[in-house]
Order: C-alpha cells, then sequence, then structure tokens
C-alpha cells in the first residue's frame, strides 16, 4: 500500500545486504541505514509471515510475549495517532497524552483489533525484553558484540497510523520489523541549532523532543527549520528490515497496517555514571550562565573551547571549565561532539535564547528544575538508582 506522501522530499538511507558484523559495526556511529538479513533467523519472523490473518498472528505473539502484565495506550480518533510529549502547554497541534492501560495480553488483542471500527489507535510501547529472549529466542545475533547489561530491548505493537514525533536517543539504536510497516525521518545531530529543542523536561516518550510538528510544520514560528529539512534522510522500514539509528539522530516515526511489530535495542555507549556527570556539568553552567551578560558568555565560552573541548594546558580557567573537562575529556568521540553542541546551545546561547518556541522558555525550565540535581528528568533518576549507575556500557568500543 502507497504511504501518504510527506510534506517535503528527502533522500531515502543507504541499504546493506547481509554485512558481517564487522561491517555493520562502521556504520554505528556513522549515518543511519537499513540492513537486510539480520532477522531471517528469527523465529518471530518466520510465524508472523506464515499466518494469514490478525488472529493468528496475535496468537504468535502471545506465545512470545508470554502471561507478563502488559501496558498499552489507548488515544480517540480526534488524536490522529499523535503523542504529545509531557509538559507541552499548547495543545494546539492536535495531538494527545497518552495514560496506559493495563491488562492481559487478550485485553491488548481485543482493544487492536476494534480499532478498525472505533478508530483509536491502540499501543503497546516500550514492553521490556530479557536480554536472554532476544540473543537466543529472537536470534539477534547482531547484538554479540555487545555487554547485555548495556543493553535494552523492547517491542512496540499497535494498529494502524501511530506517529511518534522528533526526539532522539543518546545511544546505538536497531529497529527491527516484524509486522507492518514504519517510515522513520531523520535528521543529523549537527542540525541541533535548527530544530528547536524543547526544554530538557519536555520529553516525547521519555526522550528529549521538539516543539516542531513534523506532519504540521509551521515554518513561521520554526523558521529555521527549513535549513534542517535539506539534511533530513527516510527510512521505510518493512519486515525482516533493521534499521540503524546512530546516537543523537532525530528521528520521527510513523506506523503503517493493520498491526505493526517492531523490537527495537538501545545499546548505550557510556556508563550511566557518566551520563549523570555530564548533565550535572551541563546544569551547572546553564544555571550559572542563564542571566549572564552575552560578555560573561563569551568569556566563559573561549576558556571551555580552550580548556575542555580543545583540551589545551596553561592559561585562563574556570571552576566550571575545570570540572567539565574532567567529565568532558573520559567521553568517547561521538559524545565529546554531542557535549559540546549542549554547551553550545544552552549554557553559551551561541543560537540565541534556548527553548524560545516553548512556552514558559528557560526561565520555565529553570524555576521548574529548581532544587533538583540536574535539569534533565532522566538525569536526575540514575542518581537514584546506584546500581544502574554501576553498569557497563553496551559498547565495549565506543567511538
Amino acid at each position: 500500500m502507497p504511504l501518504k506522501p510527506l510534506p517535503f522530499s528527502a533522500p531515502s538511507v543507504r541499504r546493506l545486504e547481509r554485512p558481517s558484523l564487522e561491517e555493520l559495526r562502521e556504520w554505528h556511529y556513522r549515518e543511519p541505514v537499513i540492513v537486510r538479513g539480520l532477522l531471517e533467523d528469527s523465529g518471530l519472523l518466520g510465524e508472523l509471515r506464515s499466518r494469514s490473518t490478525l488472529d493468528g498472528k496475535l496468537a504468535a505473539l502471545e506465545a512470545q510475549l508470554g502471561e507478563r502484565p502488559h501496558y498499552f495506550c489507548v488515544l480517540p480518533p480526534e488524536s490522529r495517532g499523535q503523542y504529545r510529549p509531557k509538559l507541552v502547554e499548547n495543545h494546539a497541534d492536535g495531538g494527545a497524552a497518552a495514560v496506559p492501560e493495563g491488562g492481559t495480553f487478550a485485553d491488548f488483542a481485543g482493544r487492536l483489533k476494534a480499532a478498525v471500527e472505533t478508530g483509536e489507535y491502540v499501543y503497546m510501547q516500550n514492553g521490556m525484553l530479557e536480554q536472554s529472549h532476544v540473543r537466543e529466542k529472537l536470534r539477534f545475533d547482531f547484538l554479540r558484540f555487545t555487554e547485555p547489561r548495556g543493553v535494552e530491548s523492547k517491542f512496540w505493537i499497535g494498529s494502524d497510523g501511530q506517529v511518534v514525533n522528533l526526539h532522539y536517543d543518546d545511544c546505538i539504536n536497531f529497529i527491527c520489523m516484524f509486522e507492518g510497516t514504519k517510515r522513520v525521518t531523520m535528521f543529523p545531530p549537527e542540525q541541533l541549532a535548527n530544530l528547536y529543542h524543547a526544554p530538557f523536561d519536555v520529553l516525547a516518550g521519555g526522550a528529549p523532543t521538539t516543539s516542531v510538528q513534523l506532519l504540521n510544520m509551521d515554518l513561521e514560528r520554526h523558521p529555521k527549520f527549513r535549513t534542517a529539512l535539506e539534511h533530513a534522510c527516510v527510512a521505510v522500514v518493512e519486515p525482516g528490515d533493521a534499521l540503524l539509528i546512530p546516537p543523537f539522530w532525530w528521528h520521527h516515526v510513523e506506523s503503517f497496517g493493520a498491526m505493526h511489530v517492531m523490537v527495537n535495542s538501545f545499546i548505550t555507549t557510556i556508563p550511566s555514571s557518566a551520563t549523570l556527570e555530564l548533565w550535572k556539568d551541563l546544569s551547572a553552567g546553564m544555571r550559572a550562565l542563564a542571566r549572564a551578560t552575552p560578555e560573561e558568555r563569551s568569556r566563559e565560552r573561549d576558556i571551555f573551547r580552550r580548556r575542555v573541548f580543545g583540551n589545551e594546558e596553561g592559561g585562563d580557567t574556570s571552576p566550571l571549565a575545570e570540572q567539565a573537562r574532567k567529565t568532558f575529556q573520559a567521553l568517547p568521540r561521538s559524545w565529546r561532539e554531542h557535549v559540546a553542541r549542549l554547551w553550545e546551545a544552552f549554557a553559551f546561547q551561541v543560537h540565541g535564547t534556548p527553548f524560545e518556541a516553548t512556552p514558559g522558555g528557560i526561565e520555565g525550565l529553570l524555576e521548574r528544575q529548581a532544587g533538583q540535581l540536574t535539569l534533565y528528568p532522566n538525569a536526575n533518576m540514575l542518581a537514584e538508582m546506584p546500581d544502574v549507575l554501576e553498569l557497563p556500557q553496551g559498547d565495549p568500543d565506543p567511538r
């Protein structure tokens, strides 16, 4: 079935046919690619392909997922399947906040089958899968290079028409498609200044997001997004495909088909303890410089460019720079580039006042997170999870 055209044109990502694990690793930090052949040995893919009815496919999924409790979201028809980020105050985009319902898999299956008649959008999101399950039962051999304690795998099952707006993850993401179709529109991390990053406590499914609605763009409100569109790329992911999204690439996800089934695996590239430290540093910088003069921010930026980003010895320094330097120099290159972009945009404000497109802007963020360890709720949660802070990263050789 032809997909509804996007309101802009963008090139397709490249496709790799059965690469070796060594060849695939070369793309982990480079650019998104669709990979064929990774899922051919998965029993689930074969089961779903062999069943011609929705009931049969749902029975195959229930056998895989067992008797665990299940949680799913149901959006009304007027939402158009669009999930609204937390804390966004302007509801004019037609999105909806999703409140999960709980029940058995049969409860979920009943709501999903009824969606054809009710027009509701039914979506089981973020269902956790044990690493033993994905490595042994689903045969995700491409995870062999990873440390299992640093990988999270999740399943997503939904009805037609779900839309998850632009967001990014700080890890390697493999989107593995088993049923239905997803169209994923992506932007490189270097476009951060043109993507209207939302405040750090406005999240889409727990991930950093934007005030731009890709399918309902307002280029008068977001004029710099025109530049970002020049760098967009698109992947149409079909059953048997795996889409590799490198860390920090922004992505917008649409789902098509009577039922779509995806398993994705997030591979962390630094320990959670390092993530917490870099957010403590950035939050301290943003709090200290939010009300500084442009000249004061410029002086601090000059120090950072030498001492932190350039790792130069000697010369003027500052407490902010010396603390950030310790954390920064221990990071792999991809993370150093990302953290430098965050400091430039949100502490030094080189692209203008941060979060101006979101009600409350940076002052609202500072007020809401006053008294918190950092300005990023995900990092604050890490501080309360000492066992997680001790886990190693999933990629033993991050770049």
